[in-house]
């Protein structure tokens, strides 16, 4: 991905003042590609996921794949995910058990987090240092 960022190929989203330009992020066996919505991003990534599968005999499961777009209609995400062969889906959806596009100022996006660190956590540990977390 990053050769193909150098090369124009594919064009990340930059970060603002002066910062890098994300085109990716991995986690294990969990991708998050991220880029600006163009049509040859979206012809060029169809290209470099047949590439990857050609060279790594690995297989991208598109039917757990989605795409999304922040400011852009459903009618041309559909049409985007086609061209990868996979769902359009809207925001806010979990990334690694994270909302990724919700509004993090509301209590309630927190809590699914909170009760996971809370589960995480032996009653031992509870009783001994109980988690107190305060949200306004």
């Amino acid at each position: 991905m990053k050769s193909t960022c150098q090369n124009a190929l594919f064009r990340g989203v930059k970060i603002p003042n002066r910062g890098p330009s994300i085109s990716h992020i991995f986690y294990a066996d969990d991708v998050l590609f991220v880029g600006e919505w163009l049509c040859s991003n979206f012809d060029n990534f169809a290209r470099i996921l047949r590439c990857f599968h050609a060279s790594a005999g690995l297989k991208v499961n598109f039917s757990k794949s989605q795409v999304f777009g922040i400011g852009v209609l459903m009618g041309e995400i559909t049409r985007c995910a086609r061209i990868l062969g996979c769902c359009a889906a809207s925001l806010p959806f979990k990334y690694l058990g994270v909302p990724v596009g919700a509004n993090m100022a509301l209590k309630r996006h927190w809590q699914p987090i909170l009760d996971w660190v809370q589960s995480r956590l032996s009653p031992r540990k509870l009783e001994l240092s109980p988690l107190v977390i305060a949200l306004r």
